[in-house]
């Protein structure tokens, strides 16, 4: 109690040297002080004085002044003009007690410490939490421009991007209607805390739209009668608000003027201003307003918010902290996922070096297989070239009979005439002759084995397949080879890439293996009552000339489906002490030359026995040759 009353001695007579007492955190210096009364300083914005209220409502700050003046003659009380970005620094440096400004200003100060003591009310707006808003203005009969949307990209002015509202009040209209803020208008300038150039730009057509608070517009108007009728609002919003407030506005309605102590301001005086404040009766000012307590501050964050400006202009900047702030789930996601790749990709390293290394060992498995199919295959070429040479030296035998046959009766003629003492020269020469053509024969015989047995086969050669069977024949013939009957339809001029030798090879094969049949058939087609005996040979040309055919027919035994099975199967035999390389040695040729084997069974109306059909790529853009190819 007793503290009280010293409390309230001090504030009534005489309040100044309460106020002087140590407990005061403002030291009474020189500059604060006059005649004993201890100096308040309150920020004021020095644009609103001239140009924000109407004629018919007395100014504000000049009412609150002196209010204050008139009720504390203890303090002297001095007003001090700033503009907005003055007036926050002046406050963070302690260059005034308290300050009379925007909701959105007092929330900027609050984090430097700033206290609210009071929101100003009036009649018409009994509600501190709404009583201020923006508006938008553009020039009278503007078709282009009907609400928000149509002002998209044009120019604005307006008094300052710090002035919470003039400027932030209606761009938060515009971000709560969808657009971004910073993009929406192409330009936007400013006036230097001058609203009535604001207005002016609008109605000159120097801006599209200009940006102020509600009431302005009218009472610059009212001092300026040139503006009458050239401006009109945009997004206006009608009804018993607008009409109390007797103004057009085009923004949701925020606390209004909001008055407030600094950090450093002493206690005894920020209790004694917010109580002349709060017992401020509307008679008391011609306005009728009053001083209350406004609790939705946080509407004032949430538009700073969307705007990113003030205490959430760090929006505009990604950091780490802000990053884990407002992704924290995010982050902790990305963050799991990174783990589970690096995990996936050292699984995946382990795997790709493990599948690596089985690569290699099948690539070299796969390398040495290679070698060892192209030994064998070297191996197996090796060994049909000399199976082919085997029998071309088993069929050169018999041709060398001939000539050697030969020769041995030129000696012997020759024998005879030696003995007569005077042998005739001419005939001896005739011998001498006939013996050396008859070796260069046999020799020529000899060169085909040993050139086919060391250069290997050519198989990109013409050959003249009909007089190459022909030929063959008719070897057969001379030497005796041929025991039974042989009838053939050749067609001429049928020409074959190949090489000769394997291709005589191939043929006189298929001929003695059909000879075979005929003669090892259990009932010989003599005794049978006339049924077609021996050999048929067909060559003509198949697939519409684009292939050659041969098909050597034999009359031997009928052939059951499993016989004629067995014949196409690798080293089989029907002789009993044959080894199957004969027919193996043919398929390898016909295989060597794009040739195929096929084999069918006669029925016995035809004589029974085998019928195979070698067929070739032809070689019709080749010409002819006498000697049937490359032979020699």
């Amino acid at each position: 109690m007793k503290a009280f009353c010293l409390l309230s001695a001090a504030l009534l007579v005489p309040l100044g040297a309460a106020l002087a007492a140590p407990s005061a955190t403002i030291e009474p210096d020189a500059p604060l002080r006059s005649e004993a009364r201890t100096v308040v300083r309150i920020g004021l914005l020095d644009f609103e004085s001239e140009a924000s209220y109407l004629s018919r409502r007395e100014n504000i700050q000049e009412t609150i002044v002196r209010h204050l003046q008139e009720n504390s003659p203890g303090l002297r009380i001095v007003p001090r003009f700033y503009t907005t970005e003055a007036l926050s620094e002046a406050a963070r440096k302690g260059e005034v007690e308290f300050f009379l400004g925007s909701s959105g200003f007092f929330v900027q100060m609050r984090p430097m410490g700033a206290r609210d003591i009071g929101t100003i009310t009036s009649r018409a707006f009994p509600d501190p939490n709404r009583c201020v808003a923006g508006v938008i203005v553009v020039r009278s009969g503007r078709p282009d421009i009907t609400d928000l949307a149509s002002l998209e990209g044009m120019t604005a002015v307006t008094t300052s991007r710090a002035n919470f509202m003039t400027y932030m009040l209606n761009m938060g209209e515009i971000a709560a209607a969808g657009f971004r803020p910073d993009k929406f208008f192409s330009a936007v300038t400013e006036t230097d805390n001058r609203p009535v150039e604001v207005l002016r730009a609008v109605v000159e057509g120097r801006a599209d739209a200009g940006l102020l608070r509600a009431c302005m517009p009218e009472a610059i108007t009212e001092r300026h009668p040139e503006f009458a009728g050239r401006w009109t609002v945009v997004n206006d919003k009608p009804g018993l608000r607008a009409e109390a407030l007797g103004c057009r506005y085009s923004t949701d309605m925020y606390p209004g003027w909001t008055i407030a102590s600094v950090p450093h301001t002493p206690p005894v005086i920020t209790k004694h201003v917010a109580m002349l404040l709060l017992n401020l009766k509307p008679d008391m000012t011609p306005g009728g307003f009053t001083v209350s307590i406004a609790t939705e501050f946080d509407r004032v964050n949430d538009l700073f918010r969307s705007l990113k400006t003030g205490p959430f202009a760090y929006l505009n900047h990604w950091t780490l902290e802000r990053i884990w702030d407002e992704a924290r789930g995010g982050v902790l996601l990305l963050l799991g996922f990174l783990a589970a790749w690096i995990l996936h990709f050292a699984r995946l390293e382990k795997l790709v070096r493990r599948r690596t290394a089985d690569l290699s060992a099948a690539l070299e498995r796969e390398k040495a297989a290679r070698e060892q199919v192209r030994e064998t295959g070297a191996r197996l070429d090796s060994l049909q070239r000399a199976g082919i040479v085997g029998q071309l030296s088993s069929m050169f035998a018999h041709e060398l009979c001939q000539p050697l046959s030969a020769v041995r009766c030129y000696l012997r003629g020759m024998r005879t005439l030696m003995r007569r003492g005077a042998p005739d020269p001419v005939l001896a020469e005739r011998c001498l002759s006939g013996m050396s053509a008859e070796l260069d024969k046999a020799g020529a015989i000899i060169d085909r084995v040993r050139s086919y047995a060391r250069e290997g086969a050519r198989r990109d050669l013409p050959v003249d397949l009909p007089a190459l069977l022909s030929e063959c024949l008719a070897d057969m013939t001379k030497s005796d080879r041929l025991k039974v009957p042989v009838a053939t339809d050749i067609r001429p001029g049928l020409i074959v890439s190949g090489d000769a030798v394997e291709l005589r090879v191939l043929v006189i094969n298929l001929v003695k293996n059909a000879q075979e049949a005929v003669l090892s058939a259990p009932e010989p087609a003599q005794a049978s009552g006339g049924r077609p005996y021996g050999l048929f040979i067909t060559l003509d040309a198949a697939d519409e000339g684009t292939a050659v055919r041969l098909t050597v027919a034999n009359t031997g035994a009928l052939l059951t489906p499993e016989a004629l099975a067995e014949i196409g199967r690798p080293l089989a035999s029907s002789k009993s002490s044959g080894l199957g390389l004969g027919l193996m040695i043919c398929k390898s040729i016909a295989e060597a030359h794009l040739a195929t084997l096929a084999f069918s069974a006669r029925t016995a109306r035809d004589g029974g026995g085998l019928a195979v059909t070698l067929t070739m790529p032809a070689r019709s853009e080749a010409p002819l040759h006498e000697n049937y190819g490359n032979l020699p």
